[in-house]
This record gives structure tokens, sequence and C-alpha cells, in this order.
């Protein structure tokens, strides 16, 4: 028997018991099969395959990242301490798991802090997301931040139930606001799809309506500006209700068209708007301040040569228009801001920085302005019809501004 093993065990009875240390009891750990020498050489090498153990653990918690997952491991070699069958100084093993399960509780709790801190922003920036007027852009963004919250660690346990709560409370009021919108959205498009419903009911009662020409045409298209004037529907819906209504509308409007002088003289404002359309063309190819001036003369006969039913002549007249206005306007800026003596390329490059600032900015407006239309049912036919001529104006600005901007980098491209 080595001094080591009579200091720490001795052999009583066949017995091998292991000496009272420090907070270890004295106990038998087993029994000599061969001879004492051999059982207690096993109890001692069993001692050393612990001490490997824990040897190992503690190079993993100096060496590895992720050190908080060793801690059940020190805890779980703690515990078999006082139970562990082998020959050795079990009081210097505890010291070590000790001074180990300090340190990496130490290590959990800075951590922990520092995980409810990337939490509580992960928090406000969900906030900030749920508050965004874009549904679609709103959950995208709500769906990538939830991923990063999961790859976030542990916060401390007093702190947990109140941190997850409150994050949770900010996805569950989005998604409880969002279906109140979807449903709305749905709710009120049901109510316009009925008064297009409606206006159909009404131009078939046409068909057996025995008035005369000119009075049965005045009614069509009365029905027809009625038509006009409701809110937007989805498009596959508004084609089939539309194909149906114009089936019942046209056959009154045809019949009076040969009885109906005041119908005709519209119909032929279409070749005085033409031409001025022609007008139109022909201003664009003016100097800036020359061609608003020739768009503002043409602006006031437009309105003098009565109303039109072709769509298409007031949309290519506003574009054509708007483009003269926003060409100007672009003009306009550079000469306030751009430096004197800039050579064609570096003013082109200039007038493309001032567009794009535009550009997004209209946009913007674009994007509010559609968000508060579908959110809202602004009542008056009035009213609506207002708001839609504004929301045609904007789509169209901000066209307009895009087809410069081609202009622009085509020019650009093409200069040296």
């Amino acid at each position: 028997m080595t001094d080591l093993q009579q200091e720490l065990a001795f052999i009583e009875g066949g017995k091998v018991i292991l000496r009272e240390q420090e907070g270890f009891p004295q106990r038998e750990i087993g029994e000599v099969k061969e001879d004492e020498a051999t059982a207690l050489q096993f109890f001692q090498d069993r001692y050393e395959s612990l001490k490997e153990k824990v040897d190992k653990v503690q190079h993993q918690i100096e060496t590895e990242d992720n050190k908080g997952s060793f801690l059940m491991k020190v805890l779980n070699l703690k515990e078999s301490l006082s139970s562990f069958d082998g020959i050795g100084d079990f009081v210097a093993l505890k010291d070590r798991l000790e001074m180990m399960e300090k340190m990496l509780e130490d290590y959990i709790s800075q951590n922990r802090r520092r995980n409810l801190e990337v939490k509580s922003t992960l928090i406000e920036e969900a906030k900030s997301y749920a508050a965004n007027p874009d549904w679609r852009e709103a959950t995208e963004k709500l769906k990538e931040l939830r991923q990063r919250w999961i790859r976030v660690g542990a916060v401390e346990e007093d702190k947990k139930e109140e941190v997850e709560n409150t994050f949770q409370a900010v996805y569950d009021e989005f998604y409880d606001k969002k279906k109140a919108f979807h449903d709305a959205k749905k709710e009120m498009m049901a109510t316009r799809e009925k008064q297009y419903e409606s206006l159909i009911e009404k131009a078939k009662k046409l068909q057996d309506d025995k008035s005369e020409a000119d009075e049965l045409t005045k009614k069509s298209n009365a029905l027809v500006e009625e038509w006009k004037s409701l809110e937007n529907i989805p498009k596959e819906k508004y084609a089939l209700l539309l194909k149906e209504f114009k089936k019942y509308t046209q056959v009154g409007r045809k019949a009076g068209n040969a009885k109906n002088p005041k119908f005709q003289s519209k119909e032929g404002n279409d070749k005085e708007k033409l031409a001025l359309i022609e007008e139109l063309k022909e201003a664009q190819k003016l100097e800036p301040s020359e061609s608003v001036e020739k768009a503002k003369a043409i602006q006031q006969k437009w309105k003098n040569s009565g109303k039109t039913f072709n769509k298409s002549l007031n949309e290519e007249y506003f574009t054509l228009n708007d483009y003269i206005f926003e060409k100007s306007f672009l003009e306009n800026l550079f000469e306030r801001k751009a430096k004197k003596g800039l050579d064609e390329k570096d003013a082109v490059k200039f007038k493309m920085n001032i567009l794009r600032d535009l550009i997004s900015r209209d946009q913007r407006e674009l994007n509010v302005f559609e968000e508060n239309l579908e959110k809202f049912n602004l009542g008056t036919e009035k009213l609506d019809k207002m708001v839609g001529f504004k929301h045609e104006k904007q789509k169209r600005k901000l066209t307009v501004k895009q087809q410069i901007m081609e202009e622009l980098r085509e020019l650009n491209k093409n200069l040296k």
C-alpha cells in the first residue's frame, strides 16, 4: 500500500474503506477480490478516470464559446463525488468544480443581462414595424424579427415571463389589427359590389322603359355617370360587372344617338380635343418656359371644348400636360441649385439627382394616400369622386417623373 493509498483508504474485513475527507464521511467503496494491492490500485485508477473527466470539462469551458452549456455537466460531476467509488482527493475535485460552477453562473448571469438588453431593443423594433401602415411589409419584417428573437438566449428567470409576454403582445395586437382591417376591407368591398349590382338592376329596367329616345338616353347617361362615381373594387369582379352593365346601358344610349343632337355634339367634341392634344405634343418641343405658357393657353381651350366620354383622351391630355409642367419645375430647381458652368453630362446627372429625390417623395406620399384610401369609406359621392381624381393625379405625376428620369438616363448614356 502506498503512502497516498494509506492516507486516503484502508482495508478491513476484505472491504475497501475510503477514509473521511472534509465534507465526505467515511464509507465503503468496494471489496478485495484478488489481493489488497490490486484492489487499492483499481479504485485509485477509477479516481484518476473521474479526474480526467473534470480536466476535460474544464478545458472545454476555457476553449469553447458556448460556455454556459457545460454548467449541468459540472453540477452532475459535483453531485457524483459523494457516491463515486474511487480513492483520491475528492475535496480538491470539489473545490475545482465549485470554482467552475461559480464562474459559469457569473458568465450565464452576464449573458442573461445582455440578452435582456437585446430583447428589450427587439421589442421596440417590433413596435416600430407594427406601426407601419404597409401591412405586407410590416408582416415580413415582424416574421424576420421573430427569428432573430428565437436566436437570442434566455434572460433571468424573474424577467422571462414579462419579456416574453410583452414581445408576444406586440404581435398579437398587430395581427388583431391586421385581421380587423382585412375584415373591414372585405365588408367594404361587399358593400361596394352591391352598389354596382344595384345600378345593373336599374339598367336592366331600361329595356322595358317606354320613354322617348332622348329621355331614355338621358337616363342611361345618368346611370353611367353614377357608375363612374363608385369606388374601386377588385379588377376581376369589376370587369364582370362592367360587362353586364354595358349590355343594358348601351341599348338606351344607342337608341337616343340619332335623335339627340346634344349627345352627338358631345361625341363631336372628341375631334376638337384630339387637335388640342396634338398642339400639346408640339408644345413639348419648345423651351420649358414657352412650353408652359402654351400649355396654359391650351388648358383654357380644353375646358371650353365640352365634355367627352372618351377616357383615353382625358388620360393622354393630362399626362402630356403634367409632363410639360413637371419638366419645367425640374428645370427651375436645376437653375436654383446647380453651380454655374456645368458641362452637359454633369448637368444631366445633377437633374437626375434632383428628380430621384422628387420621385422618392412622391412615392411616399402616394403610399400614405393609398393606405388611407383603403382604410376609410369617405361617404359622399362628391367627396369620393374628388378623392378618386386626386389619387389618379398623384399616380400620374409619379409616372411622368419616372418617364422624365428614363429620358435623362438615356441621354446620360449617350453623352461622352
